[in-house]
């Protein structure tokens, strides 16, 4: 399953194969435990399927600002735990039309990893 310009997480992974490609994986599953952890929080009509197309926030999306809010800080969190690096999701401008790291898991799981390329050392 593919949406419009973004290839599935497999795809990416299979065009260039790197060290780097298992990272972007870890960074997949951190967002999809993260789901889990949120998904355990609100009612069955809010829950977040794992696929690198769902829309999170925006239209479509199945995040207003306080479950956005709340997902940031578990992923985070998950993000410190499983890669031993603190990460601030909201540095630079997420909501933009332009920037756009939140709009669906694809988008936020490369914007992750886009950080951990240009990160110093133990810091995302």
């Amino acid at each position: 399953m593919s949406i419009e310009g973004i290839k599935p997480f497999e795809a990416s992974l299979n065009e260039n194969p790197t060290d780097r490609a298992s990272s972007l994986d870890e960074v997949v599953q951190v967002l999809y435990r993260s789901i889990s952890d949120l998904n355990q929080q609100v009612p069955a009509t809010q829950r977040i399927e794992k696929s690198p197309a769902t829309i999170l926030f925006g239209e479509g999306g199945k995040l207003d600002s306080l479950g956005l809010a709340n997902f940031i800080v578990i992923v985070e969190q998950n993000i410190e735990d499983a890669l031993g690096s603190r990460i601030d999701l909201t540095a630079e401008d997420p909501f933009s039309p332009a920037a756009g790291h939140f709009r669906t898991i694809h988008s936020l799981a490369s914007y992750i990893f886009e950080l951990s390329g240009r990160r110093p050392s133990g810091a995302l």
